[in-house]
């Protein structure tokens, strides 16, 4: 079987992060060992890429620039755990991301010896792959000529931060070779009143823009044109290609966070989108909370679907963003999209026509079918108790964001037509933590046509799966705010402990796990994550934000015996 590279988000253009050609099973994970911890400046907050030997990874913050305010991306031989080479950025710290971080969050896609990836300053940077010298950068925050480039997305600054960038890149090679290409990547900001949506479709050699599809709906009920822009973020005369909306949507936000995931048989782009400003419950307006598509070539509407209010775990669930990755696969010759969301859902839609085919709520419930209290409690924004118990019926009368459903993206297994998604949130709020734990799995498998649970489950109230205790349903606060990979019989995932772990793909028992730190503190934990681990051929790679070492960790494991034979 032919070795894949961990070259973009979730390892390809269909995030399925399944992985093929690796040694690594449950035959040899006696031989899998810690090969490198490497002293890294700063905060890992995103998934490394691997490729042909080497790692990339950009921090969150760089401690080596004044203040850490700025960013740094590494490569680094796996073999030996050298950096061979980085490129560093330093920006105002008004410039930053929501939460302080100055770097970037995503994991990068490395295509034709060039490195892609999107920065919290809202710029978008391609790298020579070798020496990591720049190639171009271009501005999405600020319209940027040069780049065709005409879009401004400052919102209102008084408020909250400009637009940034989370959204890893997808690459699509256009003419079926490394000679052209088209890169997509979502840019945008939930949080600030006054900020649009935008994809951006840019020519991945040049990082010309060819495209730009704005997520915030001009007429309700009727799909926008591909370039046309709000007039609020345009100015001066328009290249030719572009055109002024009929009105400044009455409803912004609506971004995308995640990786857009791209279908190549249907030449398609599936894009999670987030909570609109001003926030609702389920159903939100405009192309909020949930999946769009476009054509990948021409940027043109190809259908949207946004999940049923019925599918939040409590009526009053509000900011359900999809913040997840849409994840692609192939089952009985039908194409299908399957995506995870805040309010607890996962859906399986049609990747043709985007009809929903089914779904169920991650989030348990008691046997009879009732809420449980402790799951997705809801206080008034005034109430600033710690984790104080709710019962289920003052909870349904609260309009609160939903802390406790996935951000993850499943990962796919083919042969057993399994499913494995994270359950859980952030640790940094009053009113619980990201996870009911002694309820909750931080992992589900799930059958991927039906999607019940795949692993055996016992006869408690609720039911809990049997062979997975331990680590789930042990500490407090371990939640799965990150995304699983498939490895022939394992399935490696990472937790808010912060902790990462391989599990058997058929029982789910735990067979290995490595502890990489600790949260940061505060609240019901504070910061504290590893997005996932990246597995390319006998190597994983696995970062994370954690208390201490300037806030990152970075490790390179391995089978050691096939390491050492090809030294």
């Amino acid at each position: 079987m032919t070795q894949t590279n961990w070259w973009m988000f979730h390892g390809d253009t269909a995030h399925t992060g399944e992985v093929q050609g690796s040694d690594i099973s449950r035959d040899t994970l006696d031989q899998f060992k810690l090969l490198h911890d490497i002293a890294i400046p700063g905060p890992v907050l995103s998934v490394p890429a691997i490729v042909d030997g080497y790692l990339y990874v950009g921090l969150a913050n760089n401690h080596e620039l004044p203040g850490a305010n700025g960013g740094k991306f590494m490569k680094i031989e796996l073999s030996s755990g050298t950096t061979v080479a980085h490129y560093e950025w330093p920006i105002d710290p008004a410039e930053g991301d929501t939460h302080g971080f100055m770097g970037m969050g995503c994991t990068p896609a490395i295509w034709d010896n060039k490195v892609y990836f999107s920065a919290f300053n809202g710029k978008f940077y391609c790298l020579n792959a070798t020496d990591l010298s720049l190639n171009w950068v271009v501005d999405l925050r600020h319209a940027d000529p040069d780049f065709n480039q005409p879009t401004s997305n400052l919102g209102d600054v008084s408020v909250g931060v400009p637009a940034a960038g989370w959204s890893s890149p997808v690459i699509a090679a256009t003419d079926g070779t490394n000679a052209s290409g088209l890169v997509f990547v979502g840019m945008g900001e939930g949080e600030n009143p006054g900020c649009f949506g935008f994809i951006y479709a840019m020519d991945a050699q040049t990082g010309q823009v060819q495209w730009i599809y704005c997520t915030c709906q001009y007429e309700e009920g009727v799909p926008n044109l591909p370039n046309v822009l709000p007039p609020e973020s345009v100015s001066g005369t328009l290249p030719a290609m572009y055109s002024i909306g009929p009105n400044n949507p009455a409803i912004r936000g609506a971004s995308v966070w995640s990786s857009i995931a791209y279908d190549e048989r249907l030449d398609r782009l599936y894009c999670a989108t987030g909570n609109p400003v001003p926030d609702s419950a389920l159903p939100s307006k405009g192309f909020s909370n949930g999946i769009l598509s476009l054509d990948a070539s021409s940027g043109e509407f190809r259908g949207f679907s946004q999940p049923p209010a019925e599918s939040s775990y409590r009526a009053t669930d509000v900011d359900v963003d999809f913040g997840g990755s849409p994840t692609l696969m192939t089952i009985n010759g039908r194409r299908i999209v399957t995506a995870g969301c805040k309010n607890g859902g996962f859906f399986r839609f049609d990747a043709a026509t985007l009809e929903l085919l089914n779904w169920r709520q991650l989030l348990p419930f008691y046997n009879d079918g009732t809420q449980i209290p402790t799951v997705d409690p809801h206080v008034s924004p005034n109430d600033q108790r710690m984790d104080p118990y709710v019962p289920n019926q003052e909870s349904d009368e609260e309009d609160q964001e939903n802390y406790s459903g996935t951000y993850s993206t499943a990962a796919v297994h083919t042969a057993l037509g399994r499913l494995f998604i994270g359950v859980g949130g952030n640790n940094y709020h009053n009113v619980e933590a990201g996870i009911d734990y002694r309820t909750t799995p931080f992992m589900r498998a799930l059958d991927w046509e039906t999607l019940e649970d795949a692993w055996a489950m016992d006869d408690s109230d609720p039911r809990l799966y049997i062979e997975s205790q331990p680590p789930m349903y042990r500490t407090p606060g371990e939640s799965g705010l990150s995304s699983p990979v498939v490895v022939n019989d394992l399935v490696f995932f990472s937790t808010s402990k912060v902790a990462v772990y391989a599990f058997d793909v058929y029982s789910g028992k735990m067979l290995w796990h490595d502890d990489l730190g600790d949260q940061t503190g505060g609240m019901n934990g504070g910061y504290g994550y590893c997005l996932g681990p990246a597995v390319a051929g006998n190597y994983m790679v696995a970062g994370a934000l954690v208390f201490g070492k300037q806030g990152g960790v970075l490790r390179i494991y391995g089978l050691k015996d096939k390491e050492d034979q090809h030294a």
